[in-house]
């Protein structure tokens, strides 16, 4: 299976990937819990630079789940990854039968690799201040806004990452 994948990977920069999901190798446990009354299975896997413990229900027969976690027969209604930074949890489940519109528009997207959107990403990330400040200090009028230089900002130690890490 492959996707396609949309994002922002800057100041109004968009970015489009497509990315197959084979990488996904469940290793599914004895382990059982409730989840919004439906009967969950756990599952494990490494993905992207993440382990994730993933709950599932095959009474909800949809191979699908919350971001790009997929592949379980059932529907994953809760996942966390091994450090506790992200978590995903289904608070409700809803039937419909409205039509889902296309959201994304692909001619206004640049074609890239995954990895290639996370390090500009990152870098952006890194930089956004510096970028803003440059944006806000210099109107479209040609004045100058005097702004006070920023303090300098305490490093991470929480060491709280993207969703996929793999891109270091």
């Amino acid at each position: 299976m492959i996707t396609t994948v949309y994002d922002t990977y800057g100041l109004g920069e968009q970015g489009e990937y497509e990315e197959p999901f084979t990488e996904l190798n469940w290793s599914v446990s004895d382990s059982t819990k409730t989840i919004l009354g439906y009967e969950c299975i756990m599952a494990e896997t490494d993905y992207h630079g993440r382990h994730w413990t993933a709950w599932f229900s095959p009474e909800i027969p949809l191979p699908d789940g919350p971001w790009k976690l997929c592949g379980l027969p059932g529907l994953i209604l809760e996942a966390t990854d091994s450090t506790g930074q992200h978590s995903f949890t289904a608070t409700g489940i809803e039937n419909t039968n409205q039509v889902m519109y296309p959201i994304y528009q692909p001619k206004q997207y640049d074609k890239m690799k995954r990895i290639d959107m996370l390090k500009a990403y990152a870098e952006y990330r890194k930089n956004s201040s510096v970028i803003s400040r440059a944006l806000i200090m210099d109107t479209p009028d040609g004045t100058k806004i005097e702004m006070v230089a920023p303090k300098e900002q305490k490093p991470n130690t929480k060491n709280i990452d993207f969703l996929e890490t793999d891109y270091h």
